[in-house]
């Protein structure tokens, strides 16, 4: 519980939250030593989850006790880990947590549901290009290229150049950028991914108009490019059907 209390936000001294804190260019003024620990402290409180556990600043005379009482104890006070390992410490802090992800998990709905509406006019917009088709499933994709005549099934495993976006432009992944294209089974792929993928024979190049329910809904990958209720685009290059096969 201790471990998960002091990582609530992700790492207290992750080197990208630290950057982000500081001006690259800001030149280095010289500050006293009190002025600096002080702002110790604050990274700390802004760190450390404080705020998203819903401690306030009239909390910080209680926190700074028990942090004066840490950094003083030559080793950890019995009477105190009494209290952290205690069920009504656990208690406390599972209630401040589960309020906390409450919040996070209303607030990812919203921006879900922003993005699945955005998604929504995208593929509307798609409908008055000529050279965008749909399937059944909403899947709306533009052949580049057919390719051979042979298309691969969601049986099959293909080797496939691709590189992804988001519809604003963002891009997530590319094994254009990697320089080595991906084997993978259609069928165990998002289903706009592999339905796209079908339609196309080797040598074929084909944009993938993936809308959420097809992708990745609202679960992507936690900390990924990808947001829940994205719309994704995909520009793929069907390589081989079944390589090595």
């Amino acid at each position: 519980m201790f471990r998960k209390i002091c990582f609530f936000a992700g790492g207290l001294f992750a080197a990208t939250s630290m950057n982000a804190l500081m001006a690259e260019d800001t030149p280095a003024p010289d500050f006293t030593t009190d002025q600096l620990t002080e702002a110790f402290g604050y990274v700390v409180a802004l760190q450390s989850g404080f705020k998203e556990l819903g401690f306030k600043a009239k909390d910080a005379p209680l926190i700074a006790k028990g942090l004066a009482r840490a950094l003083a104890d030559k080793v950890p006070s019995p009477d105190m880990m009494s209290i952290i390992q205690s069920s009504a410490f656990q208690s406390f802090m599972e209630a401040r947590i589960s309020k906390a992800q409450a919040k996070v998990d209303v607030q990812s709905e919203v921006d879900a549901q922003a993005n699945i509406d955005a998604g929504k006019v995208f593929i509307e917009g798609l409908k008055d290009d000529a050279g965008v088709q749909a399937s059944e499933s909403g899947l709306h994709y533009r052949i580049l290229e057919a390719g051979d005549r042979a298309r691969p099934t969601l049986n099959d495993t293909v080797l496939v150049h691709y590189k992804g976006s988001r519809i604003d432009g963002t891009p997530f992944d590319s094994s254009y950028d990697r320089g080595d294209p991906a084997t993978f089974p259609l069928s165990g792929v998002v289903a706009g991914f592999g339905e796209g993928l079908t339609k196309i024979g080797a040598g074929g190049k084909i944009v993938l108009y993936i809308p959420s329910e097809l992708g990745y809904g609202n679960n992507p990958r936690p900390g990924g490019v990808i947001q829940p209720g994205d719309t994704l685009v995909f520009e793929c290059e069907l390589l081989e059907i079944n390589p090595d096969s």
